[in-house]
């Protein structure tokens, strides 16, 4: 209970109805995210109670999951509880089926079951908006959030509002990742509840004692509750109870001095409490162990109590008639308000608590060794918090669950582990596995910053065998994909010194070393021989290849690129998540390399086995190919809402080098729109560590500052990025990119000679946006009508929508009679928004007296109203943090409408946006 008493509800028009507003939004725009917070006891539930109460009255089908600290560590809980809560619909049993871990989930699960949960949601926003309500998000367990960012993305069109509660000051990252996600795809609305106002307080006391109060009750409440509606009843009904008040006339007063009354807020909560006898006090503390207790479970509540089992009943029967605690479906009991609960757990004292734990455990160890069934992570949380340093016992079992959940639940499996990791004894031989375990389910769940640090620590305890080859495989390309590259290679060089016979896979990921601290000639003699190595398994196949894969591409040996591409997915023999693996790896090195074609149909059969085998894996390596594909096809708006979706995930992950490929190619778009403002802070961001993402953000960097007026810098920027015999990654558009800049500001000559020095270079490349860059600027350079041609049917027959439209203009500026070219250009610059290159193709048009077509905004300029908003504040100069707070909106969300805003009305910059809506007016 908090601020609502009965049924009345007290203070919070204004947040309830900025909730009903963001309901409103829903038809129109889809998911909307709210977040209500505040300290515990503000108020959030009620007001969640209330909203629900409203929408269930207009007939919207609501799904409710409260979670808390016990359920946090049950592997989805809170979507069980959401999907139990609406009722027993085929859907919702095929979803609660899917999600059942009691038996032994086979690779598709994931994917089948986030599927399953869409569907869900989807059937309850067919008719009419749909809510689903997760109260106390910060205790909503890390694999529902998982599960919740996959699904939440795939019912972002449906008119569903996710409204969740948290508290203030309580950090949770994969609270904060979800929501970081969510901001990229949805409206998402924060509600803050602020201290409830002494004429609210007032009302919330007369209704606990019946009768009005003077201003000087009022107030005592008001400053010891502070503001707090939680707190404000219970320090009433205390003052109450202790005869601290009395009706005077025809108000409620206090009896005594303020100074003379001793109650803080914690000794009011547990006055709720007081007035029980001690059999039921002592009943309520243990209840407070369990924080959920079952019927079948009041023997073993009987023993932590100490009382007989008689007792215990007429207790448990005393605590649900004073509402202390209530049912929770079928879950069992819970306290009325987590608040209670806490408040007595803290009352009793840790060397108590221990105890009390240990006594649950003991029971559930005696349960399980006669064979009844127990809830494996209800056994390992009470072993968790009462289990001594050393207790064997303990550490086997929160593995033995740790090792059950690390593909389905791979947080809590780590989480596990970690706990399990403080028990042992530094020395213990266990602690080896279970510091291999740890770092194998941080990478299982894309974690590989994390991963790192155990699988370290494994490698130090772990003696020679597949065990300690599996582990190192891990831990290096944990380090790869942060971007640590030397250490990682000096990891790679002590583990084949070892003496001990290594895996091909060890080898292959060595050579992925060399390749990227500038080693090539030694990558490139280790290819041949590390082909020749066997392999051991189907995954020592797959992490074979996709390495000789990224190494060939590196090199520029594409043809050899498609073929251990191939040879990776065909090692999978099969087996689901070894396919996305390789189809992933595959795609994400093809696109890159502008491999159009191969990429998209092994992104695409990636996206259709991810749907079946789970959304934890390879998600970095998946969202840079459809990135990539995206910018090399003309999807500009898809690149970019992709970019701002993906980047927050990334970063939280710590996948450095897709984070900064997503921004080269981010910065390299944001350019050629014009999107300068924006294009300036992507450019003052540190340039990448890795080789291959460092040159692309070279290319990109070079063109802003082209755009910009630094032509010197832009030139700077391109000759550091290339070496002499051209084997650095990207090295041929980068020359392309260096000879257009020094041609168009008449650097002919240095132009020419980069020319042969780039045919020199690309003379045995096969990679179509090579091919086409090497075609464009010889035949620019040249003015060879023949060569442009070539470029231009490079690209199209390589699909590279956008270099085809750069080759048919400079096309169309050396040959007279290609107006049908410079049309087919116009066309594509005007839909992807590179507007510069529109204006160039359309005067070239004039210039050949050809009729110009004429400009149309890809969505005629029309804005939402939720844009047409902000645009209206940003033309009265408001800033970006100002405009979220006005409208309740994150800063993020601000900038993801700026750029939709800025791509419909063709502007780059805040000021020329107040010049269009001003000319508007």
């Amino acid at each position: 209970m908090s601020s609502v008493v009965g049924r009345a509800f007290f203070g919070r028009e204004a947040e309830l109805a900025a909730v009903a507003g963001a309901v409103e939004r829903v038809p129109a725009a889809g998911l909307v995210v709210v977040v209500v917070s505040g300290e515990p006891g503000i108020g959030k539930s009620s007001l969640l109670a209330e909203t629900c109460r409203r929408l269930r009255d207009r007939g919207c089908a609501v799904a409710v999951a409260e979670s808390d600290d016990v359920s946090r560590r049950i592997p989805y809980a809170a979507v069980v509880t959401a999907l139990r809560s609406v009722g027993g619909a085929g859907e919702v049993r095929d979803a609660l089926e899917a999600l059942d871990l009691t038996t032994a989930p086979d690779a598709t699960w994931f994917g089948r079951s986030c599927e399953l949960v869409a569907r869900v949601l989807t059937r309850l926003a067919a008719e009419r908006p749909a809510a689903l309500v997760l109260d106390d998000l910060d205790q909503v367990d890390d694999d529902s959030l998982a599960m919740l960012a996959v699904v939440l993305r795939r019912v972002t069109a449906a008119p569903l509002v996710l409204i969740a509660a948290a508290r203030t000051h309580h950090r949770n990252p994969g609270v904060e990742e979800l929501l970081d996600r969510l901001e990229r795809h949805a409206d998402v609305v924060r509600v803050r509840l602020e201290p409830l106002s002494g004429g609210d307080v007032a009302r919330i006391v007369e209704t606990v004692l019946g009768a009005p109060v003077d201003d000087g009750l009022a107030h005592e409440v008001h400053v010891r509750a502070d503001g707090n509606p939680f707190f404000a009843v219970e320090i009433a009904r205390s003052l109450r109870e202790l005869d601290l008040v009395a009706v005077d006339g025809d108000r409620a007063r206090l009896t005594v001095s303020p100074s003379a009354i001793r109650l803080t807020r914690r000794e009011a909560v547990l006055r709720r409490v007081a007035p029980l006898d001690r059999d039921t006090r002592a009943v309520a503390r243990a209840v407070s162990i369990f924080r959920r207790v079952r019927l079948d479970q009041i023997g073993l509540l009987a023993r932590v109590a100490s009382l007989p089992e008689e007792a215990v009943v007429d207790a448990f029967d005393g605590l649900l008639r004073a509402h202390i605690v209530v049912r929770d479906e079928d879950r069992g009991y819970r306290f009325s308000h987590a608040l209670v609960g806490e408040a007595l757990y803290q009352e009793i004292g840790p060397a108590q608590r221990r105890h009390l734990h240990s006594l649950i455990s003991a029971r559930l160890l005696d349960d399980r060794a006669r064979g009844l069934a127990v809830d494996e992570m209800e056994l390992a949380w009470h072993l968790a918090e009462s289990a001594p340093p050393g207790d064997l016992r303990a550490v086997r079992v929160m593995a033995q669950a740790a090792a059950a959940n690390r593909t389905t639940a791979p947080e809590t499996a780590a989480a596990l582990c970690a706990r399990a990791l403080e028990l042992l004894p530094v020395a213990a031989p266990e602690r080896a596995g279970l510091l291999a375990s740890q770092c194998r389910a941080l990478a299982h769940a894309s974690r590989p910053g994390a991963a790192i640090g155990p699988g370290l620590a494994a490698l130090e305890e772990l003696p020679p065998g597949p065990e300690r080859s599996r582990c190192a495989v891990v831990v290096l390309s944990s380090m790869f994909l942060v971007g640590r590259f030397a250490e990682a290679l000096r990891l790679a060089d002590a583990e084949l010194g070892a003496g001990a016979e290594a895996p091909a896979a060890l080898h292959a990921q060595r050579a992925l070393l060399l390749v990227f601290t500038g080693r090539h000639a030694e990558a490139l003699a280790e290819v041949d021989r590390i082909e020749a190595m066997p392999v051991t398994s189907a995954a020592e196949g797959v992490v074979v290849f996709d390495r000789l894969a990224v190494i060939t591409s590196m090199l520029f040996r594409h043809d050899k690129t498609v073929d251990y591409a191939n040879r990776a997915l065909a090692s999978a023999d099969g087996q689901a998540v070894l396919e996305l693996q390789a189809l992933a790896v595959g795609a994400s090195t093809g696109a890159l390399a502008g491999l159009v074609h191969d990429a998209s149909w092994r992104l695409r059969r990636a996206e259709e086995l991810r749907e079946r085998a789970g959304g934890h894996a390879f998600r970095g390596e998946l969202e840079m190919a459809r990135v990539a594909l995206d910018w090399f096809g003309g999807e500009w708006d898809a690149c970019l809402e992709r970019v701002g979706r993906a980047a927050a995930e990334l970063e939280s992950r710590q996948e450095l080098m897709m984070l900064d490929g997503l921004r080269a190619i981010e910065l390299e778009v944001r350019t050629w729109r014009g999107e300068l403002d924006v294009a300036a802070r992507l450019a003052a961001l540190a340039v990448p560590g890795s080789p291959n993402m460092s040159r692309l953000h070279a290319l990109a960097m070079a063109g802003y500052l082209a755009a910009r007026g630094d032509v010197e810098g832009a030139r700077a920027v391109l000759v550091e990025a290339v070496d002499d015999d051209g084997m650095t990654a990207y090295s041929c558009v980068l020359l392309g990119r260096l000879i257009e800049l020094d041609f168009s500001h008449g650097r002919v000559e240095e132009a020419r000679r980069t020319a042969q020095h780039l045919r020199v270079v690309a003379a045995d490349r096969v990679a179509p946006w090579t091919r086409t860059t090497l075609r464009r600027v010889i035949g620019l350079v040249e003015q060879d009508v023949a060569v442009l041609r070539e470029a231009v049917d490079e690209a199209r027959a390589g699909g590279l929508v956008f270099e085809q439209a750069r080759a048919q203009l400079a096309l169309g500026l050396v040959d007279r009679g290609a107006v049908a070219d410079l049309l087919d250009a116009y066309a594509v610059f005007q839909r992807v928004g590179a507007h510069g290159l529109r204006r160039q193709a359309g005067g070239r048009l004039r210039d050949l007296g050809a009729k110009v077509p004429r400009a149309r905004g890809r969505a005629a300029g029309v804005l939402t109203a939720a844009e047409e908003n902000v645009a209206r504040l940003v033309q009265q100069g408001m800033r970006n943090r100002d405009i979220a707070a006005a409208l309740h909106y994150s800063p993020r969300t601000i900038e993801v409408y700026l750029s939709r805003i800025y791509a419909k009305l063709r502007v780059s910059s805040r000021l020329e946006l107040a010049r269009v809506l001003d000319g508007r007016a």
